[in-house]
C-alpha cells in the first residue's frame, strides 16, 4: 500500500458454533489445510477489483484479526472461504474503520449486491428464482439479528448462517438468470485433440451440451501447425462442425506453449494457421493472458495475431484472460494486469474477452457474477465469456480447493459446469461459455463425471 495514510479494522471470525478463530485458524480454513500456497487474502479496490495489497491480514490484539486500509479509498477483502457449496472467492466490502465480524461483512456484501439481479429474476418469474426467495429472507433475518447480538460469539454464529443463506441465494440466481442469455450466446466445449466423427456428432446432437436449443462451438487446441496429419484432422473437424450446425473457435497457441515461441516463430504460426484453417468462425488470439508463465511480450504477440485475423478474415477475435485475484504476484491479478497491460490498441482488435477459470486453483463460486460484471465494465466494447473452464484431472487435483463436493468428482464437475456457465451466460452481452477443458476425456467418464448434461441444462435454463 506504500506510505499512504491508513485506518485500522479489527475483524472477528468464528466457526459455526461461535468459537473464535485466530489468524492461524483462519489460515487453516482459508487454505483448506494445505498451508501457505492457500494463503490468498488480498485487499482490492471495491470498484475495479484491482489489487491494493496481497496478504494484508495479521494477528491483532485480543484474538481478532487486523487489516489496515488506505484512507479515502473503498476497499474489499477477498480470500478463499468455504460454505456447504464449496470454496468461493469470499468478498467483503470493508468499512473505513472499527471492529466488525468478517463473515457478517461478507454476507452483507453478497446479499446487498444481489438486490438488482434478484429483482430481475423474480419480476420475470424466471425458473429457479423461487429458490432464492427463502434464502434471501433467511440471510436478511440473520443479518438483522447480528446488529442486536450481545456477544461476538452470538454474532459470529449468525454471520455464518447469513453467509450460508446468501451464498445459496447467489448460486440460485446464477442458475435462474441464464434464461436471460442472448439468443446467439453459444455453449462451448474444448477439443484438446482431433476428435473422431462420432465425438463431433455427439457434441452437436440435440442430446449433447447444446440441449437442442443453443449453438455449440468447439474450441480447437492445435499442437503443431507443421504436422500435416494433425492439420488435416483439424480441417476435417471444422468441416464436420459446420456441416452439422456447429461452430469452430481455433486457438492460435495454448498458453503453456507460448513462452518458447520467439516473435518470428509466433508470427509464422499465426500465418500458417490462418492459411490452413480459413473458414473457422473465431480465433482465440491469446490464451490465458495474464498467466505468469507466458514469457516476454504475450500481449504484443496476441495483438499481432488479432490484427492478422482482422485483416485477413471475417472471424471473431477472442482474448482469454487468466482468472486469479490473490494466488500469485499481484501484478498478475486479473484486473490489475488488464488495467496495465491490455492497452487500447489490442482492445480495439478484440471482439470477445473471456476468462480461463480453474476453481481448484483459483476459487470463484459465489463471486462469479461480481467478477464477470467487473470484467464487463473493464471491457465495455467487447462481449464477455468464459472461454476455458475445467475441474478434476491429474494436473488440477493438486489445487487446494474444491467446489460442489470435496470427495465426488462427478458431483463437483457438474456443480462447477452449471454455476459458472449460468453466471457467464446470464447477462445481456454474453458471448458463450464454458468451453470445458478435457471435454472429450470427461465425457467418457475419466476421471469421472460427464459434463454434457450440465451444459444442456444451462442451455435450456435449468
Amino acid at each position: 500500500m506504500g506510505d499512504g495514510a491508513t485506518t485500522h479494522l479489527s475483524l472477528h471470525v468464528t466457526d459455526a458454533q461461535g468459537s473464535p478463530l485466530n489468524l492461524e485458524a483462519l489460515r487453516g480454513i482459508q487454505s483448506n489445510g494445505k498451508g501457505e500456497p492457500g494463503y490468498d487474502d488480498a485487499l482490492l479496490d471495491t470498484s475495479t477489483l484491482e489489487v491494493i495489497a496481497v496478504g494484508p491480514l495479521y494477528q491483532d490484539e485480543g484474538g481478532a484479526i487486523g487489516i489496515d486500509v488506505p484512507i479515502g479509498r473503498a476497499c474489499t477483502l477477498a480470500m478463499s472461504w468455504p460454505t456447504s457449496h464449496g470454496y468461493s472467492a469470499l468478498m467483503a466490502d470493508l468499512p473505513v474503520s472499527g471492529e466488525h465480524d468478517l463473515l457478517e461483512l461478507a454476507a452483507r456484501t453478497l446479499h446487498d449486491r444481489q438486490t438488482e439481479r434478484y429483482q430481475q429474476a423474480t419480476a420475470q418469474g424466471l425458473k429457479g428464482s423461487e429458490e432464492a426467495v427463502p434464502l434471501r429472507a433467511s440471510a436478511q433475518e440473520s443479518l438483522d439479528a447480528c446488529t442486536t447480538a450481545q456477544s461476538w460469539a452470538d454474532r459470529g454464529r449468525l454471520a455464518v448462517s447469513a453467509l450460508e443463506a446468501a451464498s445459496g441465494a447467489q448460486l440460485a440466481l446464477d442458475r435462474a438468470l441464464v434464461a436471460q442469455a442472448p439468443q446467439d450466446a453459444i455453449i462451448g466445449v474444448t477439443f484438446t485433440r482431433v476428435p473422431t466423427a462420432a465425438e463431433i456428432a455427439a457434441a452437436l446432437a440435440p442430446s449433447g451440451p447444446g440441449g437442442g436449443k443453443r449453438k455449440v462451438s468447439a474450441r480447437l487446441v492445435i499442437g503443431d501447425p507443421a504436422d500435416a496429419q494433425e492439420m488435416a484432422g483439424w480441417r476435417t473437424t471444422v468441416d464436420a462442425l459446420h456441416a452439422q450446425g456447429g461452430m469452430a473457435l481455433a486457438q492460435i497457441c495454448d498458453s503453456h506453449d507460448m513462452a518458447v515461441l520467439s516473435d518470428a516463430a509466433w508470427d509464422t504460426r499465426v500465418d500458417s494457421l490462418i492459411k490452413a484453417l480459413p473458414s473457422v468462425d473465431a480465433w482465440e488470439i491469446g490464451n490465458e493472458i495474464g498467466g505468469d508463465w507466458l514469457g516476454t511480450g504475450p500481449v504484443a504477440k496476441a495483438q499481432r495475431a488479432a490484427r492478422a485475423v482482422r485483416e485477413r478474415t471475417s472471424a471473431t477475435t477472442v482474448l482469454t484472460l487468466y482468472y486469479q485475484l490473490g494466488q500469485a504476484d499481484p501484478a498478475y491479478s486479473l484486473f490489475s494486469y488488464a488495467a496495465k497491460e491490455i492497452t487500447q490498441p489490442i482492445r480495439d482488435l478484440v471482439d470477445v474477452v473471456g476468462l480461463s477459470v480453474y476453481p481448484q486453483l483459483h476459487p470463484l463460486g459465489t463471486a462469479a457474477d461480481r467478477v464477470l460484471t467487473t470484467l464487463d465494465t473493464a471491457f465495455p466494447a467487447s462481449r464477455i465469456a468464459v472461454t476455458e473452464l475445467g475441474y478434476g484431472g491429474e494436473d488440477l487435483n493438486n489445487g487446494p480447493w474444491w467446489f460442489g463436493s470435496a470427495t465426488d468428482p462427478s458431483v463437483a464437475r457438474t456443480a462447477v459446469a452449471e454455476y459458472v456457465t449460468g453466471a457467464a451466460l446470464g447477462r445481456s452481452d454474453a458471448w458463450g461459455a464454458p468451453f470445458w477443458w478435457y471435454y472429450l476425456e470427461d465425457q467418457v467418464g475419466t476421471p469421472g463425471g460427464q459434463v454434457a448434461p450440465a451444459l444442456a441444462a444451462a442451455s435450456n435454463g435449468f
